[in-house]
């Protein structure tokens, strides 16, 4: 699947727009993930460079030399330093080696855990969990419930095929074996005399399971297919099911807003945020979820996380007649992190929450101005 303009309006038109960071995160991710398989494949091939021109020299030496008997010593301190300048610093390469192998297993793996970000948020809606509590395994367990495997069948298969996949088994084996037990580390041979080289990954044993030694040039090349190839499988997948909306009720992406401010009376200030609704505040739903989107005719989408404690209910069609009021359940910190804020129904009901809530704005005032094509609302 493309990730461009269109899929991010696609997402917004549905109602799932705080899905689009996590798929770029993905993209990210695995574009760092590519990084460090290029960076292995250039390492190694720059090891064996040198050591051919290491060789080479040898030879030359051993074959300039006069008389009948010719010899050459090798010692530990005339072989190849192996070492890779960064930032004018010369790093051993074997060091880097072994460090990014292990990031790029580390950056393959989470791969599969900011996809499931990408499930829980489009598909849960309102049932999602916390972004903290979302990886693969916690998504593979939820789509495995017999409620979500119903609803979402072809993502439930997606979730259960990565996990029996060996490609998968070997990423994760890997990963936590040298985050939590030791690392595996890598073994590169060069021989002396001929023009076999070879680079592999170790063979390791993890929870009963016995991983063969890989051909690390071979190998990344196709762990980094198979993430990529689940990312284009997964999207293929989530267009099947998003379009269900079964879990996006009472979502807002617009608020209203009432202020004045007076230059003269100060005590008179205020500011309210509201939504409308031709029901009574006892049919409204008890929790509704706010983030705020702003659509430009060029495709453009700007957003924002609420930080708006209270929302008023108004009347729609009235002017002034405010029928209830939502507050906040959760707290809204300073964070990149997109998210449907939750706010709960209160009590308070008629034209009393509107005084309540302006009472409660003087402790904490603030005003709300609009922004150009970005937000409806803006502190």
């Amino acid at each position: 699947m493309v990730i461009d303009q269109t899929l991010e309006n696609e997402l917004y038109d549905n109602g799932i727009y705080e899905a689009w960071q996590f798929v770029i995160n993905t993209v990210t991710t695995l574009s760092t993930a590519r990084y460090c398989k290029e960076t292995i494949l250039r390492l190694l091939t720059s090891m064996q460079s040198e050591h051919e021109e290491w060789k080479e020299k040898l030879w030359n030496d051993l074959t300039t030399q006069e008389g009948k008997v010719k010899k050459v010593s090798i010692t530990t301190e005339s072989l190849p330093d192996y070492v890779t300048s960064i930032a004018e610093e010369d790093v051993p390469t074997a060091f880097l080696l072994n460090k990014l192998t292990k990031d790029f297993f580390q950056y393959s793996r989470n791969v599969f855990d900011s996809i499931s970000q990408i499930a829980n948020v489009s598909l849960l809606g309102s049932k999602a969990k916390k972004p903290d509590s979302v990886d693969f395994p916690a998504m593979l367990k939820t789509f495995n419930q017999a409620t979500y495997s119903q609803d979402f069948p072809d993502i439930s298969a997606w979730y259960n095929g990565i996990d029996s996949n060996p490609a998968f088994q070997y990423i994760d084996a890997f990963n936590n074996r040298t985050k939590h037990t030791c690392d595996v580390y890598l073994k590169v041979s060069m021989d002396f005399l001929g023009e076999n080289h070879s680079s592999d990954i170790n063979p390791f044993f993890r929870k009963d399971v016995q991983h063969d030694k890989k051909n690390i040039s071979d190998y990344l090349n196709q762990i980094f297919d198979f993430a990529q190839q689940s990312f284009d499988s997964f999207m293929v997948e989530l267009s099947k099911e998003y379009p269900k909306k079964t879990y996006l009720n009472d979502r807002y992406n617009k608020l209203k807003g009432w202020q004045q401010k007076l230059n003269s009376a100060a005590s008179d200030d205020y500011a309210v945020v509201y939504i409308e609704t031709a029901n009574d505040i006892s049919t409204m739903p008890e929790e509704i979820s706010v983030l705020l989107l702003n659509r430009c005719e060029d495709g453009t989408i700007y957003s924002k996380n609420c930080t708006i404690d209270t929302i008023l209910v108004k009347k729609e069609g009235s002017e002034y007649e405010y029928i209830g009021r939502y507050v906040a359940n959760e707290v809204c910190g300073d964070d990149t992190l997109l998210r449907y804020r939750k706010y709960r129904k209160d009590t308070v009901v008629g034209m009393p929450a509107l005084f309540l809530t302006q009472q409660e704005w003087k402790s904490n005032p603030k005003f709300y101005k609009a922004v150009d094509c970005k937000m409806k609302l803006d502190t």
